[in-house]
C-alpha cells in the first residue's frame, strides 16, 4: 500500500506544483493538506522498511494513520478560511474530509487485513 500512496502523494504534488506555476497560492494552500495522509503513509513504510528494517507495527500505521488524518482535517479547515466564497469552501471541506476519511479507512482495513 505504500506504493499507492506515494502514487497520490506524487499526483497531489503535481497538482501543487501546477498551481504554484499559475500563481494560485491559495490553492497550494488548500491542496497541500490533501497529500497528507498518503505522504505519512509512504514516509512511515519507508522508515519501518528500509531504514529500520522491520515490518511496521499495526498500532504504529494506525496511530500515523490517524494523527495524519486529523492534522490533514485541521488544515483543511484553515485553509478554508482563504477560499472566497462559501459557494467554493463547503464543498472543499466536505470533499477534502471525506478524502482523507475514506483513504483513512482503506489503509485501516489493509493493515488490519494483513496481520
Amino acid at each position: 500500500m505504500a506504493m499507492e500512496c506515494f502514487v497520490i502523494t506524487l499526483i497531489f504534488a503535481a497538482i501543487v506544483f501546477s498551481f504554484a506555476h499559475a500563481n494560485r497560492i491559495r490553492w497550494v494552500i488548500a491542496t497541500v493538506p490533501l497529500g497528507l495522509l498518503p505522504l505519512a503513509n509512504s514516509v512511515a513504510n519507508l522508515l519501518c522498511d528500509n531504514l529500520l528494517h522491520i515490518e511496521m507495527s499495526d498500532a504504529v500505521a494506525l496511530a500515523v494513520i490517524l494523527i495524519s488524518a486529523m492534522t490533514s482535517c485541521i488544515w483543511i479547515g484553515i485553509a478554508s478560511t482563504m477560499l472566497n466564497t462559501k459557494r467554493m469552501k463547503i464543498p472543499y471541506i466536505v470533499v477534502g474530509f471525506l478524502f482523507n476519511i475514506i483513504l483513512g479507512i482503506i489503509l485501516i482495513n489493509h493493515y488490519l487485513q494483513t496481520a
